[in-house]
């Protein structure tokens, strides 16, 4: 058992109800973030909104609901139905979808154009809600990583925010892997710019070893893990003890997915990032589908 903070992180396209239910059978994890929920001018009804996170929610386990938009109000009027519900602890305000989709329309990682309107929609949004409740997730800048500068001190510094779960990468560096060289840099950078407000640190974190590595080097309280952790479905478990291999844990969680009722496209595509489009795995289901 390890001394810090190990999160999934949240992955939109691929957080379906049978992936979590998936998740849930092997417990694959010990809390959720969700996938975002996208609000532009209204607030879904409280069943619509439920239902968006009703996977999530039969877990049992913690769990944090992502929101995404633009409006403090709109923002912590959402908030306040869905921590009406004692199954949910927290709300997480996204600043941090590299998405060109999602950025147009200035959203996600589209706010950190701006960085002092960023640093406004976040206390605003974190002062009408519940003291304690509200955590960020963030890059390091939409084209400039020294942004972090203007915006995880005046956060931190506001006393609203729990908790920042931090991508070291810009926005428009999106998944360049080039920007690696600098992940150590700017993630000890940030943690001494949020003060006192723990850090989870996000970005390329494939093992229990490595994160151990980037905790101790960097002061992070944590790490948040997305796109490895597909890779390796065990391995947020083997912080824990867990020694389940991970070529095992591939074949075991697309066992569970199958028993889940996922197919078609859906399981092409988790075998895709399960295995790698040369995967003899991703091959047979591509020959399945065509045969079909």
């Amino acid at each position: 058992m390890v001394g810090f903070e190990v999160w999934p992180g949240p992955m939109e396209g691929v957080g379906s109800d049978e992936f979590a239910l998936a998740v849930q059978k092997l417990r694959l994890t010990s809390r959720w973030m969700t996938p975002f929920i996208r609000l532009t001018d209204v607030v879904p009804g409280k069943r619509k909104l439920f239902h968006k996170i009703s996977s999530y929610l039969q877990s049992g386990i913690p769990l944090i609901v992502q929101l995404m938009g633009s409006d403090p109000e709109l923002l912590a009027q959402c908030g306040r139905i869905l921590l009406d519900d004692p199954r949910i602890s927290g709300i997480n305000l996204n600043l941090g979808c590299p998405s060109q989709r999602v950025v147009k329309h200035h959203a996600g990682g589209g706010l950190l154009k701006d960085p002092a309107a960023a640093v406004d929609l976040c206390i605003k949004t974190a002062s009408l809600l519940p003291e304690g409740k509200v955590s960020v997730k963030l890059r390091s800048g939409f084209a400039d990583p020294e942004d972090m500068r203007k915006i995880l001190p005046a956060i931190s510094q506001s006393g609203k925010i729990a908790k920042i779960f931090f991508h070291y990468r810009t926005v428009t560096e999106a998944y360049d892997s080039a920007a690696k060289k600098y992940r150590e840099e700017r993630i000890a950078e940030a943690v001494r710019l949020c003060g006192r407000t723990p850090l989870i640190a996000n970005g390329d974190i494939s093992s229990v070893v490595e994160a151990q590595a980037l905790v101790e080097t960097t002061g992070c309280a944590g790490v948040m893990i997305a796109r490895p952790w597909m890779r390796d479905p065990f391995l947020l478990r083997r912080f824990s003890g867990d020694e389940t291999a991970p070529e095992e844990g591939r074949e075991k969680f697309m066992s569970v997915l199958r028993q889940c009722g996922v197919g078609g496209g859906a399981l092409i595509e988790m075998a895709k990032m399960l295995w790698g489009c040369d995967s003899s795995q991703f091959k047979a289901l591509i020959k399945d589908g065509k045969e079909e």
